[in-house]
């Protein structure tokens, strides 16, 4: 398995071929990325591990896996979306695509392992001061969504009775009613006194 991506073409500036790369294999177009590494080793090449994922048989696709083959540097970007909105389209040199939990990456081909980790540190570095958590929940949302959230970014569990009591102490949040779909036990709903532009710790020094 390899990381989906693309070529940057002659005449084209190298955010344009990132957006349009993003937008032929999600369907999103405008929404906000941030490059966080290159890598670009001088023994980096593709061709490789394509040859594990796709066969090359014409004339044109043999000398395509030639120019793969060749040193190839990667511009990597990353942005924060709802997953489950998307319908992935596999990309020129792959058959499929499909979203996969952190703790597989290892199965990755190449560097992409190291890419996904870098992406990782990147957001968790992040995260305590940049309007994450309260970007990716929707409006109103309950304090068990929010804890998912921070966990499955922190990639660890937080106790349950601990972080109710930091997150309320912080005024960050307020209650605006109650998820009643839930009949035998009510939760809950909470939104951001600041909306979509709270940050955890620039503005609240609150740290996890």
């Amino acid at each position: 398995m390899v990381l989906p991506g693309g070529y940057v073409n002659q005449n084209e500036d190298v955010e344009a071929a990132m957006e349009r790369i993003v937008s032929e294999s999600t369907g999103l177009e405008k929404i906000l990325f941030k490059q966080f590494a290159v890598f670009g080793g001088a023994n980096r090449s593709f061709g490789n591990n394509l040859v594990h994922h796709k066969v090359f048989k014409t004339a044109s696709e043999k000398a395509m896996l030639k120019w793969l083959s060749k040193r190839f540097v990667s511009i990597c970007y990353l942005a924060l979306v709802d997953y489950s909105k998307i319908k992935l389209k596999p990309t020129q040199f792959m058959d499929t695509a499909a979203w996969l939990p952190i703790n597989q990456v290892k199965k990755l081909a190449m560097d992409h392992a190291d890419i996904v980790k870098s992406a990782h540190d990147s957001l968790l570095k992040e995260m305590p001061y940049a309007p994450i958590a309260s970007n990716l929940l929707p409006a109103r949302f309950t304090l068990p969504e929010l804890q998912a959230l921070v966990e499955s970014i922190l990639n660890r569990t937080i106790d349950r009775p601990n972080f109710r009591r930091k997150i309320l102490s912080t005024g960050m949040i307020a209650k605006v009613g109650v998820d009643s779909s839930n009949k035998r036990r009510p939760a809950d709903l909470y939104s951001f006194k600041h909306g979509r532009n709270t940050s955890l710790i620039d503005e609240y020094k609150f740290g996890f």
